[in-house]
């Protein structure tokens, strides 16, 4: 009873923010309704003269996320002091990942806000109190873990059965009164077969895409027809009565990266819209295409995804134009044009190309002149001498800061150990905390070891006419580097390049360059120079060029520029 009159007596006449929480419908109907939540707090609160400052609620959002719109507004109001206590029916309310929770009630704990859960009567200003805190969230975590199986087990039992899941297809609807069960919308199965005929007759992705976004045709969710649209169309075996799931692991981490290579395939109860053979046309087009020796993406093209498309600012890509000269020989020109017009077609953007040869031609002689500069390279190593060197107490406040982490870190893990000693039956519980705290502590020991390595280092200083001379040795046939390894080093300081054109109707280019913070980029300096050798640049001659001009184009503005982005300009006739 003491202890309830101690919760009582310290959240008293506090600022209440109320947090709640449903992911699911079935949630809401089993005790764990927002009004229910809300209620059920209101109710403490006004029985304890507590004030309810705000209500924070989100629907529908998983516990397993951060990035939810309420929590965030919650946090923002405790650093902002708007708030003293926060309230929730239930810890899992908060999170359902135990790293997570504890996190939250940390960076309360830091705005000196505290936090209270009603039904578990639990607050964490104790060391008990965060103890059975971490308990607690170990148990939500592992109850969450057992539903997600439960729930994919059910999922992929359905799929087997031949039960559609997700959302709709192109080319067919939902059946009224029905949960899994779909019939054919017959305009979009018109439109399905149309792409898997023109496909299968040899048009390519492109161009049944724009045929189909001329038409006014869109895809299910009412946007224009891509590449990407098509091609997902062509590979779902949806179309001929299958049920395919679990194509991917781990969506929400890997994405795409993640696939699975047992992915359910079942007959489906739904009718196909394409027959077999017209399935096997298709996908027999599709591997001789994919075996087609590429002419294209093997990093000649210089500027493709850095060049922006002056209507729409889509990426800009290369493509290859063959014109008939006056004399009836043939020659053949790259241009960049737009990716959107090339992905969907005249209906979304056009062309806007431009010569590649030109474009190219032009960066390359601004990156000349400015490596050509004594000026400039006699104040970017004066900026990295003085970068150069050592911060001892800056080293010495960062080491003391993680060794204070690790000591935090440490104390967890004695608690949850003792716990364990005290509590036998809780070992499979608490075990994956345990690892999770020593991985960290792994952790913030290397970066102790690191941070102690940079205060034992003897750092170089640099002499402006060495690094010139090694520039030029580097950069009188720059022209000649290979393509792709020239593409890389565009790709590592140029931030992207704009295509605008003046009051008479003439290109200009705006090139903007990257900006790196100061330190990272005097590190890498540090690191290219630190042999102090022109033969071993020679030698290892592309690669050090890559880097070099990375750092020196850096440093360069970050030393004259600061943090201003520079535009280049230049006319074209």
């Amino acid at each position: 009873m003491k202890k309830g009159c101690n919760i009582m007596q310290q959240l008293k006449t506090k600022r209440v923010g109320i947090y709640v929480r449903v992911s699911t419908e079935m949630q809401s109907t089993e005790g764990y309704s927002i009004d229910g939540q809300i209620n059920q707090i209101k109710e403490y609160c006004d029985f304890h003269h507590f004030e309810v400052k705000d209500i924070y609620a989100d629907r529908g959002i998983s516990g397993k996320s951060m990035n939810r719109p309420e929590l965030q507004r919650m946090l923002k109001d405790a650093k902002e002091g708007n708030i003293d206590c926060v309230m929730v029916y239930k810890t899992n309310r908060l999170a359902r990942n135990t790293s997570d929770l504890l996190k939250i009630v940390e960076d309360l704990h830091k705005q000196n806000v505290e936090f209270f859960s009603l039904s578990e009567r639990m607050e964490v200003n104790t060391s008990s109190g965060k103890l059975m805190l971490q308990i607690l969230a170990s148990f939500s975590e592992f109850e969450r873990n057992n539903i997600v199986e439960n729930v994919f087990m059910g999922q992929t039992r359905r799929a087997q059965e031949g039960y559609y899941q997700g959302n709709l297809p192109l080319g067919y609807d939902k059946i009224p009164d029905s949960k899994h069960e779909l019939m054919i919308n017959q305009h979009e199965a018109n439109i399905v077969k149309y792409i898997f005929e023109c496909y299968a007759k040899g048009h390519g992705y492109r161009k049944i895409a724009n045929a189909l976004n001329h038409k006014g045709y869109v895809t299910k969710k009412g946007k224009p027809f891509s590449i990407s649209s098509i091609t997902y169309i062509l590979a779902n075996p949806f179309y001929i009565g299958k049920i395919q799931f679990a194509k991917y692991k781990d969506w929400s981490e890997k994405r795409r990266k993640g696939l699975n290579d047992k992915p359910v395939i079942a007959e489906g109860k739904h009718s196909p819209i394409i027959n077999q053979d017209l399935w096997d046309k298709v996908q027999m087009r599709k591997k001789q295409v994919s075996q087609k020796p590429q002419v294209h993406g093997k990093g000649t093209n210089l500027l493709t995804g850095i060049i922006h498309c002056p209507q729409c600012g889509a990426p800009m890509a290369a493509s290859n134009t063959t014109n008939t000269l006056k004399d009836g020989t043939k020659k053949r020109i790259r241009y960049y044009s737009c990716s959107n017009f090339r992905n969907k077609g005249s209906k979304v953007c056009s062309a806007n190309s431009v010569r590649a040869d030109v474009i190219e031609d032009y960066v390359m002689k601004q990156i000349l002149e400015i490596v050509k500069s004594d000026k400039v390279i006699q104040r970017v190593v004066t900026h990295v001498n003085q970068e150069n060197q050592v911060d001892g107490a800056a080293l010495h406040h960062d080491i003391a800061y993680k060794q204070q982490q690790y000591d935090e870190v440490q104390i967890k893990i004695n608690n949850l150990i003792k716990t364990i000693e005290d509590n036998p039956d809780l070992t499979s519980v608490i075990r994956p905390s345990i690892q999770k705290y020593e991985k960290q502590l792994n952790d913030i020991t290397n970066q102790i070891n690191q941070l102690k390595n940079q205060q034992n280092e003897d750092k170089t200083l640099f002499d402006a006419k060495e690094i010139s001379k090694l520039l030029q040795h580097i950069f009188h046939d720059i022209k000649h580097i290979e393509k792709s390894r020239l593409k890389a080093l565009y790709l590592s300081v140029i931030d992207r390049i704009d295509i605008k054109k003046d009051g008479n109707h003439k290109k200009q280019f705006y090139v903007t360059l990257k900006l790196n913070t100061r330190r990272s980029a005097s590190q890498h300096f540090v690191f290219i120079f630190a042999p102090n050798t022109i033969s071993y640049y020679l030698a290892n001659r592309i690669i050090v060029i890559t880097i070099i001009f990375t750092i020196f184009f850096r440093l360069f503005y970050l030393t004259i520029f600061k943090n201003c982005s520079l535009s280049i300009s230049i006319t074209l006739i």
